[in-house]
């Protein structure tokens, strides 16, 4: 009667893991896409983790945070002028892409050097290091050259 018992306690516990693990419906929305919100962390969140990262003092962390709202504000001005010329589509897309990698390299530049103001060139190099380390792991999980949307659909000739 104990075997049985334990035996049900068992069969219960395991199929309500695996029923857990798979119920991934809070992650989603309706229509198979996460939010940007999802998608990134917010200001508070990657100042946080730098602080953890690099012994920030209190007024660092707060000037980091302030720094990564204004940038967070700035991205999303970006993105609301990317969409509308998303519907013009009058450029090629290398062209496009070219364009794109060209603001974003600026902008990781201004960021860096108003970065490197408020916590110090010694963590400053702590942070790259560290972002570029974040970087190369991030590289080694997607496979080489598949980015983005499409990287599981398999390639045609």
């Amino acid at each position: 009667m104990k075997k049985v018992a334990l035996m049900a306690l068992v069969a219960i516990f395991s199929l309500s893991f695996s029923l857990s693990a798979q119920d991934n419906t809070k992650e989603k929305k309706q229509d198979g896409k996460r939010g940007t919100s999802e998608m990134r962390w917010t200001a508070k969140n990657r100042a946080d983790n730098m602080a953890k990262q690099l012994e920030l003092t209190a007024d660092q962390k707060a000037k980091v945070e302030a720094l990564f709202e204004k940038q967070d504000a700035k991205r999303k001005e970006q993105v609301a002028k990317q969409q509308e010329k998303r519907e013009e589509m009058t450029q090629d897309r290398a062209e496009r892409r070219a364009e794109m990698m060209e603001m974003r390299n600026k902008a990781v530049a201004e960021n860096d050097t108003e970065l490197e103001k408020i916590i110090g060139k010694e963590k400053m190099e702590q942070w790259q290091t560290y972002r570029d380390e974040q970087m190369k792991k991030m590289r080694e999980r997607t496979p080489s050259g598949q980015r983005g949307m499409n990287r599981n659909v398999p390639k045609t000739l």
